[in-house]
């Protein structure tokens, strides 16, 4: 069973850049746009057309492609559900099925730390 402290992480996808991470929304707290976000690579999209070269790559701050705030400092977050449905974009896309929404765990760097439980599984 989930954590309940733990962050889950709406995605649409793994990337086809880096071939393993989910592509997570995330809300930038500068500007409050939603982006599309590879938690593994850190490269963003800032619409459906995952196809395109992605408008930001990682970076230590890894900034909004709209505004160049942080997009993972506080208060930068995981776009919740009611995010979603304020989203033109992302709404537009789910309503005509060009992405699909997942939920899953966000990725912790410290869930990488040696001196974690390796028998520990998510749900």
């Amino acid at each position: 069973m989930p954590d309940p402290e733990t962050p889950r992480m709406l995605y649409v996808g793994f990337c086809r850049m880096c071939g393993t991470g989910a592509l997570g929304l995330r809300t930038c707290g500068g500007c409050a746009g939603v982006v599309v976000v590879c938690d593994e690579c850190d490269v963003a999209w800032i619409d459906e057309d995952l196809s395109d070269p992605p408008a930001t790559t990682g970076s230590e701050t890894l900034p909004c492609p709209h505004c160049e705030a942080s997009l993972y400092d506080p208060p930068s977050h995981w776009t919740t559900g009611d995010e979603v449905q304020q989203s033109d974009w992302l709404t537009h896309a789910l309503d005509h099925n060009r992405l699909t929404l997942e939920v899953g765990q966000a990725f912790l760097p410290e869930a990488n730390d040696p001196d974690e439980d390796l028998d520990r599984k998510d749900s």
